[in-house]
Protein backbone atom coordinates (compact mmCIF):
# COMPACT_ATOMS: atom_id res chain seq x y z
CA UNK A 1 0.00 0.00 0.00
CA UNK A 2 1.22 3.35 -0.96
CA UNK A 3 1.89 6.04 1.34
CA UNK A 4 -0.46 8.48 -0.38
CA UNK A 5 -3.38 5.95 -0.37
CA UNK A 6 -3.04 4.99 3.40
CA UNK A 7 -3.32 8.98 3.89
CA UNK A 8 -6.15 9.36 1.69
CA UNK A 9 -7.61 6.47 3.60
CA UNK A 10 -7.06 8.37 6.80
CA UNK A 11 -8.81 11.23 5.40
CA UNK A 12 -12.00 9.10 4.30
CA UNK A 13 -12.36 7.70 7.85
CA UNK A 14 -11.88 11.29 9.85
CA UNK A 15 -14.80 12.76 7.20
CA UNK A 16 -17.16 10.01 7.89
CA UNK A 17 -16.56 10.24 11.63
CA UNK A 18 -17.62 13.95 11.19
CA UNK A 19 -20.66 13.31 8.89
CA UNK A 20 -22.39 11.70 11.90
CA UNK A 21 -20.79 14.28 14.43
CA UNK A 22 -17.84 11.91 15.42
CA UNK A 23 -14.59 12.99 16.13
CA UNK A 24 -11.20 11.08 15.54
CA UNK A 25 -10.14 9.45 18.88
CA UNK A 26 -7.40 11.23 20.69
CA UNK A 27 -4.64 9.03 21.98
CA UNK A 28 -6.08 5.81 23.27
CA UNK A 29 -6.06 4.82 26.72
CA UNK A 30 -4.36 0.98 27.04
CA UNK A 31 -6.78 -1.25 28.70
CA UNK A 32 -9.97 0.86 28.21
CA UNK A 33 -12.61 1.05 26.07
CA UNK A 34 -14.24 4.70 24.81
CA UNK A 35 -16.51 6.17 22.10
CA UNK A 36 -19.08 8.01 21.69
CA UNK A 37 -23.13 7.79 20.70
CA UNK A 38 -25.30 9.89 18.55
CA UNK A 39 -28.49 10.14 17.24
CA UNK A 40 -29.82 10.14 13.17
CA UNK A 41 -29.20 13.83 13.18
CA UNK A 42 -25.46 13.72 14.46
CA UNK A 43 -26.50 15.25 17.73
CA UNK A 44 -24.80 13.74 21.25
CA UNK A 45 -26.84 11.22 23.06
CA UNK A 46 -26.68 11.62 27.30
CA UNK A 47 -27.47 8.80 29.39
CA UNK A 48 -26.92 5.76 26.73
CA UNK A 49 -26.20 2.86 29.47
CA UNK A 50 -22.78 1.16 28.19
CA UNK A 51 -22.41 -2.38 28.98
CA UNK A 52 -18.88 -3.81 28.61
CA UNK A 53 -18.92 -7.84 28.87
CA UNK A 54 -15.58 -9.95 28.90
CA UNK A 55 -16.55 -12.71 26.35
CA UNK A 56 -15.31 -15.81 28.30
CA UNK A 57 -15.43 -14.35 31.83
CA UNK A 58 -17.27 -12.72 34.30
CA UNK A 59 -16.89 -9.07 35.51
CA UNK A 60 -19.63 -6.73 33.55
CA UNK A 61 -19.12 -3.37 33.61
CA UNK A 62 -21.51 -0.40 33.55
CA UNK A 63 -20.77 3.32 32.39
CA UNK A 64 -22.79 6.00 30.80
CA UNK A 65 -22.51 8.64 28.17
CA UNK A 66 -22.12 12.50 29.28
CA UNK A 67 -23.80 15.35 27.83
CA UNK A 68 -21.27 15.69 24.73
CA UNK A 69 -22.80 11.37 23.98
CA UNK A 70 -19.21 10.18 25.31
CA UNK A 71 -18.20 7.72 27.57
CA UNK A 72 -14.64 5.47 28.67
CA UNK A 73 -14.16 2.77 30.72
CA UNK A 74 -12.40 2.29 34.13
CA UNK A 75 -9.40 0.00 33.42
CA UNK A 76 -10.05 -2.83 32.38
CA UNK A 77 -8.24 -6.38 33.43
CA UNK A 78 -6.08 -7.54 30.56
CA UNK A 79 -6.44 -10.78 31.46
CA UNK A 80 -10.08 -11.37 30.51
CA UNK A 81 -10.16 -10.19 26.98
CA UNK A 82 -11.77 -9.77 24.24
CA UNK A 83 -14.61 -7.96 25.78
CA UNK A 84 -17.89 -6.82 24.07
CA UNK A 85 -19.97 -3.44 23.83
CA UNK A 86 -23.62 -2.90 23.97
CA UNK A 87 -25.27 0.26 24.52
CA UNK A 88 -28.75 0.81 25.46
CA UNK A 89 -30.95 3.97 25.50
CA UNK A 90 -33.62 3.84 28.06
CA UNK A 91 -36.98 6.17 27.11
CA UNK A 92 -40.16 6.84 28.55
CA UNK A 93 -42.34 7.82 25.53
CA UNK A 94 -45.71 8.59 26.10
CA UNK A 95 -46.07 6.80 29.22
CA UNK A 96 -44.12 3.62 28.03
CA UNK A 97 -41.18 2.63 28.80
CA UNK A 98 -38.61 1.56 26.25
CA UNK A 99 -34.82 0.19 26.02
CA UNK A 100 -33.84 1.40 22.66
CA UNK A 101 -30.56 -0.99 21.82
CA UNK A 102 -27.87 1.51 19.74
CA UNK A 103 -26.51 0.39 17.00
CA UNK A 104 -22.92 -0.28 16.84
CA UNK A 105 -20.79 2.15 14.29
CA UNK A 106 -19.17 1.14 12.38
CA UNK A 107 -18.46 -2.17 14.17
CA UNK A 108 -21.52 -4.54 14.50
CA UNK A 109 -22.64 -4.62 18.01
CA UNK A 110 -21.51 -8.61 17.69
CA UNK A 111 -17.76 -7.28 17.31
CA UNK A 112 -15.53 -8.40 20.24
CA UNK A 113 -12.44 -6.29 20.79
CA UNK A 114 -9.01 -6.08 22.51
CA UNK A 115 -8.73 -3.30 24.65
CA UNK A 116 -5.48 -3.70 25.47
CA UNK A 117 -4.05 -0.81 23.59
CA UNK A 118 -6.96 0.85 24.22
CA UNK A 119 -10.28 0.64 21.98
CA UNK A 120 -13.05 2.82 20.39
CA UNK A 121 -16.64 1.69 20.01
CA UNK A 122 -19.35 4.25 18.90
CA UNK A 123 -22.81 4.05 18.19
CA UNK A 124 -25.64 5.59 16.53
CA UNK A 125 -29.68 6.01 17.74
CA UNK A 126 -31.34 4.87 14.43
CA UNK A 127 -35.32 4.71 14.74
CA UNK A 128 -35.41 3.23 10.75
CA UNK A 129 -33.34 1.40 8.51
CA UNK A 130 -31.74 -2.07 8.16
CA UNK A 131 -30.83 -3.39 11.65
CA UNK A 132 -27.60 -5.16 12.23
CA UNK A 133 -29.86 -8.59 13.14
CA UNK A 134 -32.44 -10.58 11.58
CA UNK A 135 -35.92 -10.50 11.81
CA UNK A 136 -37.04 -13.06 15.25
CA UNK A 137 -39.61 -12.62 18.31
CA UNK A 138 -36.88 -10.49 19.66
CA UNK A 139 -37.24 -7.54 17.28
CA UNK A 140 -37.32 -7.01 13.56
CA UNK A 141 -34.40 -6.86 10.95
CA UNK A 142 -34.74 -3.24 10.85
CA UNK A 143 -34.60 -0.19 13.35
CA UNK A 144 -37.75 0.88 12.61
CA UNK A 145 -41.11 -0.30 13.84
CA UNK A 146 -43.22 -3.43 11.98
CA UNK A 147 -47.23 -3.36 11.52
CA UNK A 148 -48.73 -6.75 11.13
CA UNK A 149 -52.33 -6.38 9.81
CA UNK A 150 -54.63 -8.75 11.68
CA UNK A 151 -58.37 -9.29 10.48
CA UNK A 152 -61.86 -8.99 12.54
CA UNK A 153 -63.74 -12.43 12.53
CA UNK A 154 -67.23 -11.36 12.84
CA UNK A 155 -68.90 -12.56 9.82
CA UNK A 156 -68.20 -12.94 6.46
CA UNK A 157 -69.74 -8.93 5.22
CA UNK A 158 -66.57 -7.47 7.45
CA UNK A 159 -63.82 -10.17 6.87
CA UNK A 160 -61.22 -8.78 4.55
CA UNK A 161 -59.23 -11.00 2.50
CA UNK A 162 -55.33 -11.47 2.99
CA UNK A 163 -54.65 -10.86 -0.91
CA UNK A 164 -56.61 -7.73 -0.50
CA UNK A 165 -54.74 -4.70 -1.11
CA UNK A 166 -55.01 -1.34 1.51
CA UNK A 167 -53.78 1.57 1.69
CA UNK A 168 -52.95 2.76 5.15
CA UNK A 169 -51.74 6.23 6.56
CA UNK A 170 -49.77 7.12 9.57
CA UNK A 171 -49.72 11.11 10.61
CA UNK A 172 -47.33 11.38 13.28
CA UNK A 173 -49.01 12.53 16.50
CA UNK A 174 -45.72 15.06 17.96
CA UNK A 175 -42.27 14.37 17.94
CA UNK A 176 -40.77 11.12 17.35
CA UNK A 177 -38.99 8.86 19.90
CA UNK A 178 -35.38 10.68 19.58
CA UNK A 179 -36.97 14.32 19.58
CA UNK A 180 -37.37 14.57 15.41
CA UNK A 181 -40.00 15.78 13.70
CA UNK A 182 -42.06 13.05 11.85
CA UNK A 183 -43.79 12.98 8.52
CA UNK A 184 -46.82 11.22 7.77
CA UNK A 185 -46.89 7.81 5.91
CA UNK A 186 -48.97 6.70 3.16
CA UNK A 187 -48.50 3.26 1.66
CA UNK A 188 -50.24 0.97 -0.28
CA UNK A 189 -49.79 -3.17 0.05
CA UNK A 190 -51.26 -6.40 0.54
CA UNK A 191 -52.98 -7.05 3.77
CA UNK A 192 -50.59 -10.39 3.98
CA UNK A 193 -47.35 -8.39 4.02
CA UNK A 194 -47.56 -5.90 6.70
CA UNK A 195 -45.89 -2.84 6.61
CA UNK A 196 -42.10 -2.83 7.84
CA UNK A 197 -39.72 0.23 9.01
CA UNK A 198 -41.89 2.92 10.46
CA UNK A 199 -39.55 5.79 12.08
CA UNK A 200 -40.20 5.14 15.72
CA UNK A 201 -43.43 7.51 17.07
CA UNK A 202 -46.70 7.78 18.00
CA UNK A 203 -48.76 7.36 15.21
CA UNK A 204 -52.87 8.36 13.87
CA UNK A 205 -53.48 5.53 11.55
CA UNK A 206 -56.30 4.93 9.02
CA UNK A 207 -56.76 2.13 6.13
CA UNK A 208 -58.89 1.89 3.25
CA UNK A 209 -59.70 -1.01 0.94
CA UNK A 210 -58.51 -0.79 -2.69
CA UNK A 211 -61.78 -2.36 -4.76
CA UNK A 212 -60.84 -3.54 -8.27
CA UNK A 213 -62.91 -0.86 -9.72
CA UNK A 214 -60.07 2.11 -8.20
CA UNK A 215 -62.35 3.26 -5.57
CA UNK A 216 -61.57 2.77 -1.80
CA UNK A 217 -63.81 1.60 1.06
CA UNK A 218 -62.49 3.24 4.56
CA UNK A 219 -62.03 0.94 6.73
CA UNK A 220 -62.35 0.20 10.42
CA UNK A 221 -58.84 0.27 12.46
CA UNK A 222 -58.05 -0.38 15.89
CA UNK A 223 -56.08 -2.39 18.80
CA UNK A 224 -57.53 -5.27 19.26
CA UNK A 225 -60.32 -7.60 17.39
CA UNK A 226 -63.26 -6.19 19.86
CA UNK A 227 -66.06 -4.16 18.05
CA UNK A 228 -65.67 -1.77 20.81
CA UNK A 229 -61.58 -1.01 19.79
CA UNK A 230 -62.48 -0.29 16.36
CA UNK A 231 -62.86 3.00 14.74
CA UNK A 232 -62.24 4.88 11.54
CA UNK A 233 -58.51 5.76 13.40
CA UNK A 234 -56.69 4.60 16.03
CA UNK A 235 -53.34 5.62 17.90
CA UNK A 236 -50.11 3.45 17.00
CA UNK A 237 -47.70 3.00 19.79
CA UNK A 238 -45.03 0.62 18.84
CA UNK A 239 -44.32 -2.80 20.90
CA UNK A 240 -40.76 -2.62 22.25
CA UNK A 241 -38.43 -3.83 25.22
CA UNK A 242 -38.64 -2.54 28.56
CA UNK A 243 -35.37 -4.16 29.91
CA UNK A 244 -32.00 -3.78 28.72
CA UNK A 245 -29.39 -6.07 27.43
CA UNK A 246 -31.51 -7.95 24.48
CA UNK A 247 -30.83 -7.95 20.97
CA UNK A 248 -33.18 -7.06 19.20
CA UNK A 249 -35.12 -3.30 17.89
CA UNK A 250 -39.20 -3.39 18.21
CA UNK A 251 -41.32 -6.04 18.66
CA UNK A 252 -44.47 -6.61 15.79
CA UNK A 253 -46.75 -4.74 16.77
CA UNK A 254 -50.39 -5.79 15.49
CA UNK A 255 -53.33 -3.48 13.86
CA UNK A 256 -56.57 -4.97 13.68
CA UNK A 257 -58.76 -4.52 10.08
CA UNK A 258 -62.44 -4.62 9.29
CA UNK A 259 -64.79 -3.51 6.60
CA UNK A 260 -67.30 -0.89 7.93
Amino acid sequence: MSRHFRTFSLVLSVLSLSALGLSAPAKLTPNTVSGRVVDERGKPVVGVKIIIAPAMFRGTIFTSTDAQGRYQSTELNPATNPYYVTAYKEVKYHDQRYCLRMAGDPEPYQDALNAKAGAVRNFVWRIHGESDMPSSTYGGDTWGGTLAFERVYTDDAHVIDRDATVEVTLVPDGPLIDGSKGTAIARTLPVSKGLGDIPVGYYKVSASLKNADGTKTPLQVGQGSQKEQLGKTTMLLFRGFDSCGHSGTLRQTPIWLARP
